[in-house]
């Protein structure tokens, strides 16, 4: 162990330190601070677009109405009773199953509030809707009420086993399309 020592001693006397120089200087220290500086600017710009894109989106309430006219679909409520009574035509007609005309007629309910509401619940479960707390006031507010309690309504017969469930079992087609014809007939502006 002794001699690892001593040679270890002898090399770094070899090592002659009073002529080392640098052979040329480093000139990179301006491409380090604009990479610094480009990587902070990024960076905000990442946080500012993330703040940006996280919030929900706010139209103004005049421009959302701006499209409503005579020829709008949930203008008049006669193409919706038809398409209600379409459903239940198909069927009595065995062209869908009672648990298809459970789905189409909650799908229909959906779209109709889709439209009064100037807002897309075609996708909302009956778990999103409970979980959403009107923030209009008024029919709007009446019309979305009424949609949460058309789908609750809705969910058993489309869902449920009729075997253990008394109100899947009892509901008919009819009283679904009834629910669903409350909703566009009382849902207003």
């Amino acid at each position: 162990m002794s001699t690892a020592i001593t040679d270890i001693i002898r090399i770094v006397a070899a090592i002659k330190l009073d002529d080392l120089k640098p052979e040329q200087a480093y000139t990179g220290a301006g491409a380090i601070a604009a990479v610094l500086v480009a990587s902070l600017a990024l960076t905000c710009l990442f946080v500012v677009l993330a703040v940006v894109l996280s919030k929900p989106r706010q139209s103004h309430p005049q421009a959302k109405r701006a499209h409503r006219g005579v020829h709008h679909q949930t203008s008049g409520t006669r193409i919706w009773h038809r398409r209600i009574d379409e459903v239940v035509d198909r069927f009595h007609a065995g062209d869908i199953s009672r648990d298809q005309a459970f789905a189409q007629l909650a799908s229909l309910a959906r779209a109709y509030a889709s439209g009064m509401a100037d807002d897309t619940m075609e996708t909302r479960t009956l778990s999103d809707l409970n979980r959403t707390i009107p923030t209009s006031t008024g029919n709007e507010k009446a019309g979305f009420m009424l949609l949460r309690q058309t789908i609750a309504a809705l969910y058993p017969p489309e869902f449920a086993d009729e075997r253990y469930n008394d109100a899947a079992r009892s509901t008919s087609v009819e009283q679904g399309a009834e629910w669903v014809s409350t909703l566009v007939e009382r849902w207003r502006r």
